[in-house]
């Protein structure tokens, strides 16, 4: 991830250690002794995260990216068509998330409304956001044209057209099944053959579903078994793991940039503060991805509440509260205990009064008791929308004060006021990185609307 989560350019001595230590986690060797999540395990999350986020969505790339997994299968059963085990994973990833761009979208309550018409806002801004913030975006460039019709590829140039007229006719098979008799016109199929979709891809789906029962399997709901049967089957590299997890962080901007660099500004905090702490190798990895996760919740907290300008209320509060045990849904079964121990507890007190489970210093790890630390740090320093970012001296008062009470750990608290300035000197230049994506990608986006409207 661009910014917070690689310092690839880190010039402090403990900064270049922390480097190391992930640079071995991505070895073989690393991988067999720490894992934070499974192979198997990566698709289950993102299934839950953007189901939380709008079911209808991820249902219908689901759908989408089996029926494009399945004509893939054919082609390298059938004919000379070869994909790599990789390729397969990735592009039915693709299509699976190929609607990403569209969880960006209000009240989505029929995705067949943004399927059939609007159709560039989401197909952009789901190229952007993959290309720049996934694992897979070397081959993002699917998702662009998946909503240009096939008689139009001669206006474009692309290595992925054969997979993005795959993809186009596995979109558009799921659409149409969905649209209402009235809007379906009885001969789509034949009339817009070599015209909307490529004749030779539909010929491919035909021959799939005869071999595969491909319709059989969405009725039944076989067709969620084969897809992680796929997707587990590959042992993926901790770096592609890494990747999608960072993604999910990033679906939150979708909803409150405020909080993606929150998330992100505690992940750095922590980091350090588990540097400076002298905490072991795994507590350092298990601080780095439990900080990355710990507000995934939030991707269900109403808007009105997330991004309230003013004081919340009671019952508010209650709703604000309830992202914990949200992130812990998400988290529980698919990531490592230790790691989900420390993104559930970032709001615990040393001395019982925090949330969700009110637990005290005697439950609680150096790691968690070092998020919840950084969480402050970054709830404080950040800019948020009801408040602007705190001074040193009074972000240090507030701090100070709570370790005091015995409600944060006062050991961190010194160590983050013997290192204050260098905390932030180092949070300051990985957020520039970070400032520095999204003003590329706001940027793209408003150049190839334009562009695109040729299309229209």
């Amino acid at each position: 991830m661009a910014g917070y989560v690689k310092n690839d350019k880190a010039t402090k001595k403990g900064g270049q250690k922390w480097n190391l230590m992930l640079e071995y986690l991505y070895t073989n060797e690393g991988v067999k002794k720490m894992s934070v999540i499974s192979s198997k395990d990566v698709y289950q999350i993102i299934r839950k995260t953007l189901g939380i986020i709008n079911n209808k969505i991820m249902n219908h790339g689901e759908i989408t990216g089996y029926i494009l997994y399945k004509m893939m299968e054919y082609e390298n059963t059938y004919t000379e068509q070869n994909y790599t085990e990789q390729e397969m994973v990735d592009y039915t990833m693709l299509g699976i998330l190929h609607d990403i761009g569209l969880y960006k979208e209000d009240n989505v309550k029929k995705v067949t409304d943004f399927e059939t018409k609007n159709l560039w806002p989401h197909s952009i801004y789901g190229f952007l956001f993959l290309k720049y913030l996934s694992p897979i975006g070397d081959r993002a460039e699917v998702l662009l044209y998946h909503h240009l019709d096939y008689n139009r590829y001669g206006m474009i140039q692309s290595r992925y057209l054969h997979v993005t007229e795959l993809l186009n006719l596995a979109d558009k098979m799921d659409t149409v099944l969905h649209l209402k008799d009235e809007k379906m016109e009885p001969d789509y199929f034949s009339k817009y053959r070599n015209i909307k979709f490529s004749g030779a891809a539909m010929d491919l789906f035909q021959k799939a579903e005869k071999c595969y029962g491909i319709t059989e399997n969405l009725v039944s709901g076989k067709y969620k078994e084969e897809l992680d049967v796929l997707l587990a089957k590959r042992a993926f590299s901790e770096q592609y793991k890494k990747g999608f997890l960072e993604m999910l962080v990033y679906t939150i901007d979708f909803r409150s940039e405020h909080t993606v660099i929150h998330t992100l500004a505690t992940v750095n905090f922590a980091e350090q503060l588990g540097r400076l702490s002298r905490v072991s190798g795994k507590d350092l990895r298990d601080l780095h991805y439990g900080a990355l996760l710990h507000d995934l919740g939030k991707i269900a907290i109403p808007l009105n509440i997330l991004e309230s300008t003013g004081r919340l209320s009671d019952d508010e509060m209650k709703v604000m509260k309830a992202h914990v045990r949200i992130t812990e849904m998400i988290l529980e079964g698919v990531v490592d205990d230790d790691v989900l121990q420390i993104a559930v507890r970032h709001h615990e007190k040393l001395d019982g009064t925090g949330y969700h489970k009110g637990l005290s210093a005697a439950d609680m790890s150096l790691p968690q008791q070092i998020i919840a630390v950084a969480d402050i740090l970054s709830a404080l320093y950040g800019k948020r929308s009801y408040k602007e970012a705190f001074s040193k001296e009074k972000i240090l008062d507030i701090m100070n004060s709570d370790a005091d009470k015995g409600k944060i750990n006062r050991n961190v608290v010194t160590t983050l006021e013997k290192n204050y300035d260098s905390i932030i000197a180092e949070f300051e230049k990985e957020k520039e990185n970070t400032i520095g994506l999204y003003l590329k990608i706001k940027e793209q986006y408003a150049i190839m609307i334009e562009r695109f409207k040729k299309f229209d």
